[in-house]
């Protein structure tokens, strides 16, 4: 009995060895596609979203056919099960039109023309660009490009946190930031695209797609369509060597599998979609709502990062982040430094440093003084910033640059619930106006990233 259990446990052992060399494990072969910063919390994008799906939809015919839409839902459902990260509440409409589109919304709507269905030869070649836009969808690459935008376009209103009453999306219309039809920010970089790819080629894989397919329809497209100005080519610009790029990648999304490439369905869904004459506009469903506290950033780091923008020099903390490198504003913050004051409200700097400048008027035709221009940049912070009120007498200053500057404190209240707000101004004059920065910080906090916002402000330097 012992010798015949000794050889079970052999025999067991040697089965699991045989299993483990000739299995990988997909957990631990797979990409991990991060999305990029973004000041928006996925409830904002599924708001924005929907406030977006209604003007697409009176914009764009819908098709009203059952089965078509039946079978595109049904499709794009059994794909969204395997989108990573927030469970956004992906729907899925299809578009009359002939030209070559497909596009995905903030949240979890997504489009797809007519002439895109009536172009694949098969069902791998229409899951794929549904994966495709699902990815965009999972990797908030829209709202990551508003983020950005938004940061250089309006620092003031940034770190007021609001600009109005009303919805969030009509805020973002006063920074000309919408998702319509057209938006830019639904036109996206070729790594953004390189992203979708991948993580669409997961999710082809996962749900039992050939993730090739994927690639040699895009790629198709493009050689008979792309010179002739396609609309998605306008908005999904081509990463590089699609077809080899997802070759490489397939090896690492787990076993050798046998994959779905087409069935008869598809085929009569597509003589739908060719034979379509009526159509008309629809309403869709809504998704869900929520915010989660945000989360307080690990006291700045000691070791500091330069960073040169051209017009300023000056350090920050090496665990920090810079935007707007290429604009007249900078924002340094923690990855946790911006955060919501509320659910319709725009995204504010609870801990960091804004820099930028700001052009002084001069109501008897000279350069108003230093200290006065500086309560000139305070009430324009005001306008965006009710409660922002100076708590300090001005102090001028010679800093180690030999610039003379002015410094001030001021008050308001923190984005962070419950909390009160501390700003330290400190400007100087430059050619290119009021030179200023704010370092921003909770109250509780200000007194133990005092230091660090010292050190950074000692670092500043001009260019001659």
């Amino acid at each position: 009995m012992a010798g015949e259990a000794t050889l079970s446990r052999a025999i067991l052992v040697c089965l699991l060895l045989v299993s483990l060399i000739g299995t990988r494990s997909p957990l631990e072969a797979r990409i991990e596609i991060k999305p990029g910063f973004n000041t928006f919390t996925p409830a904002q994008d599924i708001e924005l979203g929907k406030e977006a799906a209604k003007d697409v939809e009176k914009e764009y015919p819908l098709v009203n056919d059952a089965q078509l839409n039946a079978y595109i839902s049904r499709l794009g459902q059994e794909l969204a099960r395997y989108a990573p990260g927030q469970r956004f509440p992906y729907n899925f409409h299809v578009v009359q039109n002939k030209d070559l589109n497909a596009f995905a919304l903030p949240g979890g709507p997504v489009y797809i023309h007519t002439a895109i269905i009536t172009a694949a030869q098969n069902e791998s070649q229409l899951a794929g660009v549904l994966a495709h836009e699902i990815s965009h969808v999972a990797l908030r690459h829209s709202t990551n490009q508003a983020s950005k935008a938004m940061l250089a376009r309006a620092p003031l209103a940034i770190l007021g946190g609001v600009l109005g009453s009303g919805s969030l999306a009509g805020t973002l219309a006063q920074l000309g930031i919408a998702f319509g039809v057209n938006s830019a920010f639904l036109k996206f970089s070729r790594d953004a695209e390189r992203q979708a790819d991948e993580q669409g080629a997961q999710i082809l894989y996962d749900a039992g797609y050939d993730p090739r397919q994927m690639a040699q329809f895009f790629e198709t497209l493009e050689k008979e369509y792309g010179r002739g100005g396609s609309e998605f080519f306008a908005s999904h610009p081509n990463p590089g060597n699609r077809r080899q790029d997802i070759a490489q990648l397939i090896p690492k999304l787990g076993p050798v599998r046998d994959y779905t490439v087409d069935n008869s369905e598809f085929e009569q869904i597509r003589r739908r979609a060719q034979n379509l004459r009526d159509t008309q506009p629809g309403t869709r469903p809504g998704g869900a709502t929520g915010r989660t506290q945000p989360t307080r950033p690990g006291q700045p780091s000691n070791r500091m990062r330069n960073l040169d923008a051209g017009w300023v020099r000056m350090g920050y903390p090496d665990n920090w982040q810079v935007y707007g490198e290429e604009t007249s504003t900078l924002t340094l913050v923690p990855p946790e430094g911006i955060v919501q004051a509320g659910p319709a409200s725009m995204p504010a700097v609870a801990y960091g440093a804004l820099v930028s400048t700001f052009e002084p008027y001069a109501p008897s035709g000279r350069q108003p003084s230093l200290s006065v221009a500086t309560d000139q940049l305070i009430r324009e912070l005001q306008r965006s910033n009710p409660n922002l009120r100076v708590t300090s007498q001005g102090r001028s200053f010679r800093h180690s640059s030999g610039q003379n500057m002015y410094s001030v404190m001021a008050a308001g209240d923190s984005p962070l619930a419950g909390e009160g707000e501390v700003n330290w101004i400190v400007t100087s004059f430059r050619p290119e106006g009021l030179w200023y920065v704010v370092f921003i910080s909770p109250q509780s906090s200000f007194q133990s990233w005092q230091p660090s916002f010292q050190r950074m402000l000692d670092s500043v330097r001009f260019p001659r």
